[in-house]
This record gives structure tokens, C-alpha cells and sequence, in this order.
């Protein structure tokens, strides 16, 4: 057993598991929830002790999961936050009141619970992502928080999270996306996010198209379970782009927060785009529906939480005499909207676009949506990002205008330089924009190992 003193201990040992993230190759039959009981329950399930609300979702589930988090800690919770993948540093996945863990306290926490694990892993092939998992959990029990707001790894259904008997649950926009672990086509991805819901639980979904709001609303009724649709119940009014990190809308509905109407107040957020709009109307959505009891939300949390949110690496902007955009749109769907919302915020400024891609992401689909803008293709050192060869040979085959950067960096310097760039927008894969962010000086921490 590798002994744990230090975070870098900590860390090779988490990293010690099988990692699909980094390093195995993903396939249909790797999901399943019986190591993660195993292991839950040699921690005495902690899980079970924890009021949580579980977002699943293609695109916008981590922008919404952060601003939920943003608005219950702006109430007065103690709020723990799980997600993935990280940017610059793995304490991100786990943070206490929106901001990730000490390393001593991961360390330490880790520590603690490695006997256990090591029992289970005696007769299991345990993952990366299901000791995490687990180790959150117990994290935020022993933390003591009010709320643990738990963002799906991959999919839902089979996801390592789908222990939980949430409050509630939330499911954004859904889209193609891990087809080889999801399916090819919305409804079986639908169905795969759908997983989530637990019977006679009430389940807050985003606007989606109508296959995934079949699929969504037949699981909900198997379920017993109530479905609020976003759709129905709130909707933005005169959204308005204030500068490039800052937009508000009014808002329609005759939603309630703590028994305050909520109708025609005007919503800052400094998360960009209509997608993220769509988002804090979801999280609105849920957050009317907590007990104000338990969530102690009331409107002036709500528009602080909103205001204060942050979520990096999504709209990301860096001023400077050539505005770098940091944005982690990973699929065709969210580089559509993520092209839609550069030419909005600059207006008449020729982007280039700094893309890479990871291996299982549709590369070509998101190629082809940036059809007409000049590229500079790069791969991040992420042992799952797409080469460059095989990137340039599909920006060859949709007639792209690119070049080539042997690293992000290289990338950086390159789109800066070319003639007329007015901004320059980094996309395509979370790898890519965390590497930028290193360059550029943004990470506020980077960890000693990595897998």
C-alpha cells in the first residue's frame, strides 16, 4: 500500500486506479455501480447522509451546477461541490463553498479512508473516478455541509454519481456527445442522462429538443416522478450584453422564492451567452423548488449568487491588446453556440480559433461549424487529445484555412500574430483551454503530478 504523506501521495495514489479519463481506452461496458456501493459502503455510505441535488446533462451542466452552488452559498449554506474534470489543479472536483479543498485537507481526508479503500480494492478493479467519488462524499460528510451539489461524470445512468437519492434533479441540454459509451443518436443519449431520476423525486429539465424531451418525459412518468420543464416555467426577457464578461436579463415567470415573486427582476450574470441564460434559468427553476426551509434562498441570494458566480474556462475572457477567449465547447452544438456568442460580444473582429480536440469528441462536427474562420490546430499534452495530423487532414477535407502549433502555447503566439486577428478564441477540448490558461498565467494552482 502506497503510503499517503503529502498532496503529491495523494494524488499518485488516486491516480494509481484505473483512470479512463487519461489512460483506457472508454468502452460501452465500463460503467457500472458496484464498485462504488462496495466502496460506500465500507465507508458506511456516506452518501446517504448528505441533502444533494444531482445535474446530469451534455452541455451546461457545470455552469449551472456552479451558479446553484454560487446562490446556496450566498444564503448563508455551507455547500460542497463535486465535479470533473478539472482544468489546473484536481482539488477543483471538490470544493467548499465554490472553492476547491486545501491540499492538506485532501490529504489528510485521503488518509484517513485508504484502509477502507484498499479492502475493497483487494477484490475489485476499482477506477480513479469511482475513489474520487466516493471520496467526496465522505469528504462532504465530514465536513459537515448543508447542501452537495453533485455534477454527473459521463452520462447518468450507469454514472459513478447515480448512488444518490437527491432532492432534486437536474438535466441541461442534451446533445450528441461519448457516442462510443452513449450512443449515436439524442434519444439514447436522452436516455442515458434520464438514468438519473429516481422514483417520486422531481426533476428540473432544461429546454431540449423534442426527441430528448420524449425520452426525459417517459422516464420521468416511469418514475412517479413530477417534471418541471424550464421551458414552461421561466423564460428571459430584454437580455442585454453589457461588455464582454457581463450580461443581464428581466425575468418572466410566475415562479416563487421563499414564497417572493420573482417575475420581472432583472438578473446579472457574468457567465456569457444565450446558452448560459438558458442555464440560470434552470438553476432558477431548481431553486425554486427546494424547500426555502432547507435552501434559505430568498431573491437577494438569488441575485447575488448569480451576479458572483464564476465558472472558468467557459467564455473565459482575457483583455489585452488582443482579447483571448477561453472556452471548453467540446461538441458540434456548443461550438455552434459558442461562434454565435463571439460574434455578438465582438462585433465586426476577425477571430481565430486556437482548437484541439480530445480523441472521442466529433472534431470534424466541430470543424465544420467553424467553417470560414481561420484555425490554428494544436494538441494539448493530455494523453487523450487528438493529434494534429489527423486534425489538419479533417480541416483539409472542409477546406479550412489553418496552420499548425506544435503546442498550446506555440498556438497562443501564433493566432496573436496573424494579420487582423481582433480576438483570438481557444476551444474545442477542456485540455486545450487549461494549458492556455498555464501560459497565459491565469491557473491559480497546478498540481506536482499528474497521471
Amino acid at each position: 500500500m502506497n503510503e499517503i504523506y503529502t498532496y503529491a501521495d495523494a494524488l499518485r495514489y488516486l491516480y494509481s486506479f484505473a483512470d479512463y479519463e487519461r489512460h483506457t481506452p472508454r468502452q460501452r461496458d465500463f460503467q457500472h455501480l458496484d464498485n462504488v456501493r462496495a466502496l460506500l459502503g465500507a465507508l458506511g455510505d456516506p452518501h446517504t447522509r448528505l441533502r444533494t441535488i444531482h445535474v446530469a446533462g451534455t452541455k451546461g451542466k457545470g455552469s449551472t451546477v456552479a451558479m446553484l452552488t454560487s446562490v446556496l452559498v450566498a444564503a448563508g449554506n455551507k455547500v460542497g461541490t463535486y465535479t470533473s474534470p478539472h482544468l489546473n489543479t484536481h482539488r477543483e472536483r471538490y470544493q467548499l463553498d465554490g472553492a476547491p479543498v486545501s491540499e492538506q485537507m485532501l490529504t489528510s481526508t485521503l488518509r484517513d479512508i485508504q484502509p477502507q479503500i484498499e479492502r475493497v480494492r483487494a477484490d475489485r478493479r476499482l477506477t480513479t473516478f469511482e475513489v474520487a467519488t466516493a471520496f467526496a462524499f465522505e469528504l462532504f460528510v465530514r465536513q459537515g455541509v448543508d447542501w452537495a451539489v453533485i455534477e454527473v461524470g459521463l452520462g447518468g445512468r450507469l454514472d459513478t454519481t447515480n448512488v444518490l437519492t437527491p432532492v432534486l434533479s437536474v438535466i441541461t441540454s442534451v446533445s450528441i456527445d461519448h457516442a462510443e459509451v452513449l450512443g449515436d443518436n439524442v434519444a439514447s443519449i436522452a436516455g442515458e442522462k434520464a438514468g438519473i431520476i429516481k422514483p417520486g423525486t422531481p426533476v428540473v429539465v432544461s429546454i431540449q429538443t423534442p426527441e430528448a424531451m420524449r425520452v426525459i418525459r417517459d422516464h420521468a412518468a416511469d418514475k412517479g416522478s413530477r417534471l418541471l420543464s424550464v421551458e414552461r416555467l421561466a423564460r428571459a426577457r430584454h437580455r442585454r450584453l453589457l461588455s464582454p464578461q457581463r450580461q443581464e436579463f428581466t425575468l418572466d415567470t410566475q415562479l416563487r422564492l421563499s414564497d417572493q415573486p420573482l417575475h420581472g427582476r432583472v438578473i446579472g450574470l457574468n457567465l456569457i451567452g444565450t446558452h448560459q441564460v438558458e442555464n440560470a434559468l434552470t438553476a432558477i427553476t431548481a431553486l425554486c423548488h427546494l424547500d426555502p426551509r432547507q435552501s434559505r434562498a430568498d431573491p437577494a441570494a438569488l441575485l447575488t449568487g448569480l451576479q458572483d458566480v464564476r465558472w472558468p474556462g467557459r467564455f473565459e475572457v482575457v483583455s489585452g491588446e488582443t482579447p483571448i477567449v477561453l472556452d471548453g465547447a467540446h461538441n458540434p452544438d456548443s461550438m455552434r453556440k459558442l461562434r454565435r456568442t463571439v460574434e455578438e460580444v465582438f462585433p465586426g473582429q476577425r477571430a481565430v480559433y486556437v482548437f484541439g480536440s480530445g480523441s472521442s469528441h466529433d472534431a470534424a462536427g466541430m470543424i465544420q461549424e467553424l467553417n470560414g474562420t481561420p484555425l490554428v490546430l494544436c494538441r494539448s499534452t493530455h494523453p487523450r487529445s487528438k493529434p494534429v495530423a489527423e486534425l489538419a487532414e479533417l480541416a483539409s477535407a472542409h477546406d479550412a484555412e489553418f496552420r499548425e502549433a506544435a503546442s498550446v502555447e506555440e498556438a497562443l503566439e501564433t493566432a496573436r500574430g496573424l494579420p487582423g486577428a481582433g480576438v483570438v478564441v481557444v476551444c474545442g477540448t477542456l485540455f486545450v483551454v487549461a494549458e492556455a490558461r498555464e501560459a497565459l498565467g491565469l491557473a491559480e494552482a497546478t498540481d506536482p503530478v499528474r497521471s
